[in-house]
């Protein structure tokens, strides 16, 4: 059982919450059948840890569903569960969810890279240590889409990445965050490109191919 595999590995999840932009992460705890479900509920539920970051704790709370996401096997995987509500006993403290009973496996698709409209992938967060003692965390803006990664905007004030990323450099852990569902992945630097025209005009895009990156770009429709 996929849940089952989710609580024994410690897998981190992500918590999309319906009309919020900000993605949260969390675990689940446990599958909980015995009275402390029924305390709250009488449906059979998992119980998952507090939201990073802190303020989901409140949002979680007026919520009727949430989009879990994970990844399983290299797979990028979501399902929609209803909240049920929060348990304040040790050692769950957490919130309740139904047990999904789907889970929904993102297909990946390839095609040729083609113009879009948007892209589903709207950011992307990553860290980087090398050559200095403190990580720092960027945030970039997706602004390209393709069958196989996303481009990204450096802007001025992340200017030092032109001097610490090249070509062929591997990123691990960057999140790349769409409104409903974010996911993890493993990506590589393929080109740094100056911006010479437009509204990015003297800001670099980044291209990171990730075989991870599941491509839910939408093609761009023709005026009519």
């Amino acid at each position: 059982m996929v849940i089952k595999h989710l609580i024994s590995v410690k897998k981190e999840i992500g918590i999309s919450i319906n009309g919020e932009k900000t993605a949260f992460t969390s675990r689940i705890l446990k599958i909980n059948q015995d009275d402390l479900a029924s305390s709250i509920t009488n449906k059979a539920a998992v119980i998952i840890d507090k939201l990073q970051p802190d303020k989901g704790n409140a949002l979680i709370q007026s919520t009727s569903k949430v989009i879990l996401s994970f990844l399983i096997s290299e797979k990028s995987c979501r399902c929609s569960v209803e909240y049920l509500g929060i348990s304040t006993t040790a050692p769950y403290i957490g919130f309740f969810l139904k047990i999904p009973e789907t889970v929904e496996i993102i297909e990946k698709r390839y095609e040729e890279r083609v113009s879009y409209e948007i892209s589903d992938f709207v950011s992307a967060e990553f860290k980087l240590e090398k050559g200095s003692k403190e990580e720092k965390v960027y945030e970039l803006n997706a602004i390209d889409c393709s069958s196989h990664g996303l481009g990204l905007i450096i802007s001025e004030r992340d200017f030092d990445l032109l001097q610490r990323l090249k070509i062929g450099d591997r990123i691990k852990d960057m999140m790349f965050f769409a409104p409903r569902s974010m996911v993890k992945v493993k990506g590589i630097v393929r080109h740094i490109t100056k911006i010479e025209v437009g509204e990015y005009k003297g800001s670099y895009q980044l291209g990171i191919e990730s075989a991870d990156i599941i491509n839910t770009c939408k093609p761009k429709k023709s005026g009519k």
